[in-house]
Parts: structure tokens; C-alpha cells; sequence
């Protein structure tokens, strides 16, 4: 059940992460460096209030990329393990699509194209020997504690 909850969690998170602004490790990161195709690695996050993260085993969410294209656009292409079919790889139905840009500041923004809205204490995104980090924190109105989640992506192509 909780590998269930942190799946979705996961879900809604990816989904909504770029509703705020999301830092560069270095301002002066061009745009070819975040523009390709990044595939997920490992999720970390806390099982407590206060806790250290601990990395979440991955299997099929491994096979979810996130395609950041040129053109100020992303798309996310989400899997889960599927029970119902004896545990085979299933992509969502749905990708998760949304636009970003860099201000002028050396801050990239993401904005997802979805109805659903969670509201997040702080989010950043940071590059760093090839890979792609996402650290999310919001309120987890399901646990009733602040939540950490960290994305860890490899560029598997582009830029």
C-alpha cells in the first residue's frame, strides 16, 4: 500500500512540479544543457517528518523520461507496475506536457499543462555531471507531515 501511495505521490509530484520556479545549480547553465531526453534514475524521499531521504526501488518508473525540447515545451512519459496484468510495465495514459523558459535571472520556470493543483514549500532543479536532480517539498495532506521527494534523471539523449 505505501509502495502504491509513493507511486502516485510520485505521479502528482512530476505532474506539478513546475508550478514554481525551479534553480539551476550554476545561473550560467545554457539552454542546451536541460534541452534532451532524461530518463528516471532513482527517487528518494523521507517516510517520516523529519527523516533523512531514503532511496525509493524503482522498477518500472524506470522507464519514465522526460523530454525537454528546444522549443520552450516538455514532455513526460510516466510508467508504474501493473498488478492487474501480473506486475507488467504500463505507460500512464496520459503524458504529462507543460512549457519552461529561463528568465533572465539564470531561473528556469516549468508550468504543467494540468487542472490538479498541489501546492509546494519549495522545489529546484539542479545539473550535475550528467544528471538532472528534481527536490520537491510540500505538505502531505495524506501522512499530515512536509514531504521531500528527489528525482534523479540521466540524459539519455539531445543537447
Amino acid at each position: 500500500m505505501k509502495r502504491l501511495l509513493l507511486a502516485h505521490v510520485m505521479f502528482l509530484v512530476l505532474t506539478l512540479f513546475g508550478m514554481y520556479s525551479c534553480k539551476m545549480s550554476d545561473s550560467n547553465i545554457s539552454n542546451s544543457m536541460i534541452v534532451g531526453i532524461w530518463q528516471l534514475k532513482q527517487e528518494f524521499s523521507n517516510e517520516e517528518e523529519g527523516s533523512p531521504l531514503e532511496e525509493f526501488p524503482l522498477s518500472c518508473e524506470k522507464l519514465t523520461t522526460l523530454e525537454i525540447l528546444t522549443n520552450g515545451k516538455f514532455v513526460e512519459k510516466s510508467y508504474y507496475e501493473n498488478f492487474g496484468t501480473g506486475g507488467e510495465c504500463t505507460k500512464d495514459t496520459e503524458d504529462t506536457i507543460g512549457s519552461w523558459k529561463k528568465k533572465s535571472d539564470g531561473i528556469f520556470y516549468f508550468i504543467y499543462n494540468q487542472n490538479e493543483t498541489l501546492l509546494f514549500n519549495e522545489s529546484y532543479v539542479t545539473v550535475k555531471n550528467g544528471y538532472l536532480g528534481v527536490t520537491i517539498v510540500y505538505d502531505d495532506p495524506d501522512l499530515g507531515y512536509e514531504t521531500t521527494l528527489k528525482f534523479i534523471y540521466k540524459k539519455v539523449s539531445g543537447g
